[in-house]
């Protein structure tokens, strides 16, 4: 089941290429997130002038049961968005070791019956 991602940018135009470049590094999360439905992907331009923390990329990932959700900054878009994919991706690993974790821990009568 794919995941659909949906961009979208507040303060300035997004660009074709940076939209797809965006895409791709999201798609990468769906590795760790097999049942993810949908990724809403938001960047914002929080000041005109150049700094570190001028753009503010936000991620809304839903999925059965609690969705997730981060925001990162950084000077540039795609930076903040590379940010934000690797904290994402250290939160949904660690809620599929969690699963899996609990999933060992069952006692074998409860694993036979399942079976």
């Amino acid at each position: 089941m794919s995941m659909s991602i949906l961009v979208h940018a507040e303060g300035y135009r997004l660009t074709n290429d940076l939209k797809g470049r965006i895409i791709e590094k999201v798609e990468r999360l769906e590795t760790h997130a097999n049942n993810a439905l949908r990724a809403r992907v938001a960047i914002r331009r929080v000041s005109l002038r150049p700094s570190d923390r001028q753009f503010e990329a936000s991620i809304l990932i839903e999925m059965p049961g609690r969705d997730l959700s981060a925001m990162q900054k950084a000077s540039k878009p795609l930076e903040a968005v590379d940010l934000l994919v690797e904290k994402v991706g250290q939160q949904l690993r660690k809620r599929k070791t969690v699963k899996i974790v609990q999933r060992a821990r069952q006692p074998e009568w409860r694993v036979a019956a399942a079976v």
